[in-house]
């Protein structure tokens, strides 16, 4: 079950606004109040925190749009109402809002996180808690990002991991506002040192590249947001639980004086925190495919294959791919594709339910680096994944061999 706003925004005036509506007055108001804005496929995404997003479209003379609130928790839900409400008024707007928990017509907070998040959290947590053998491993992830790896005997969130046993303990304990704070990104009306704290959280969990600032902006947006965030729940509540290893180790990353931790309250030490530490694995297809967490996504690479890589001082690996289906017919082996060099060995091996070939070559001489490349194409009904991969030193064959491995059919 999850907790929903639905709602519609028509103007009172039809003709202020003309035959298309470009945004504009959606994005100021959110941007008043400190929010982030993108356009993408027709539609405007606000968002308020890490995970609170509200979707507007323009359609029929209305602004229409919903908002899954239950992941971010009830201060996000509020927050939402709060922003519908100021858009409404500044531009004389006429607001409709589907709200099953009554918040948006009695503005009783303390009565809607109560019936609705907090039975939902204790809902959600007697289910997960009997998940153990079973093939699911997570819960309240982001369905469209990478899905992450897993991590034995505990189950991955938006935040962090839960083991069984933490999971169990709540239900046993009855579940409370303290494990709420440790779950909901925005608990409260307000943004206190839990909000701060929990959005760092989500933020290493899903998005920390546990890199150097220096190596990419990606690197550097992320670890200081991260840092700035934790300082500031620091200084609003010096006694939080506060995961002192990764805010040290953030810090040392970015270059960063970490503030006195002397008072501060470590969380504990079996808590997992940064699903990019491990493989995380994506999507092409019928086939899902695994890369190290730490490599970054080329956005200014407009070939035809997808291009992630590490950077050459900090591990040297590019990793290509990209998938192609033959509609009616099986996929077969392209021989050109194993001709990007002179091979030092050819490989046919099965991979789960699918067919592969890889061709390791000689060591390549290329603008003054040693070059150790290899190709793989994986084959499975009318799919044919194609994937190069190269390093920028010896030793590393099994490696590249087991990224190939990894691949899983996903039908």
């Amino acid at each position: 079950m999850s907790i929903r706003i639905r709602f519609s925004l028509e103007p009172k005036r039809t003709i202020l606004f003309g035959n298309k509506f470009n945004y504009q007055m959606a994005e100021t108001v959110a941007k008043e109040m400190g929010h982030r804005c993108f356009r993408m496929d027709g539609f405007l995404l606000v968002q308020l925190c890490p995970e609170g997003y509200v979707w507007l479209k323009w359609n029929k003379h209305k602004l229409q749009g919903e908002s899954q609130t239950n992941i971010a928790g009830p201060g996000f839900h509020a927050a939402v109402i709060d922003y519908l409400e100021r858009l409404a008024k500044r531009d004389k707007m006429k607001l409709k809002v589907d709200d099953k928990t009554g918040y948006f017509f009695k503005k009783d907070f303390l009565a809607m996180r109560q019936k609705y998040f907090y039975q939902w959290f204790s809902e959600l947590i007697e289910l997960v808690s009997g998940w153990e053998g079973n093939e699911e491993f997570t819960f309240c992830w982001p369905a469209l990002y990478y899905v992450p790896d897993r991590q034995a005997g505990r189950l991955i969130t938006h935040i962090r991991s839960f083991s069984f046993q933490e999971l169990r303990g709540m239900l046993g304990s009855g579940i409370s506002v303290a494990f709420a704070k440790d779950f909901f990104i925005w608990n409260e009306l307000e943004k206190d040192a839990y909000f701060y704290r929990n959005s760092a959280l989500v933020l290493l969990n899903q998005s920390c590249y546990f890199m150097p600032s220096k190596r990419s902006s990606q690197d550097k947006a992320v670890n200081r947001l991260i840092i700035e965030m934790l300082e500031t729940a620091l200084s609003m509540n010096p006694r939080i639980s506060f995961p002192k290893k990764e805010y040290l180790e953030v810090c040392k990353l970015d270059g960063h004086e970490p503030v006195n931790l002397r008072e501060a309250i470590s969380m504990p030490e079996e808590l997992s925190v940064g699903c990019r530490r491990h493989l995380i694995y994506r999507k092409i297809g019928n086939m899902s495919f695994g890369i190290p967490g730490n490599f970054l996504y080329d956005e200014t690479d407009k070939g035809c294959m997808d291009h992630y890589y590490d950077g050459k001082e900090y591990g040297g690996h590019d990793y290509y791919i990209y998938a192609a289906v033959f509609e009616g017919r099986p996929a077969e082996f392209k021989n050109k594709w194993f001709e990007e060099g002179e091979a030092d060995e050819l490989l046919d091996f099965e991979v789960g339910e699918a067919r592969a070939r890889a061709a390791f070559y000689k060591p390549e001489e290329k603008d003054g680096e040693t070059l150790y490349g290899m190709t793989a194409q994986v084959l499975y009904g009318e799919q044919r994944m194609n994937i190069k991969i190269i390093s920028r030193k010896p030793g590393e064959r099994e490696w590249a061999l087991g990224l190939i491995k990894n691949i899983t059919i996903t039908e």
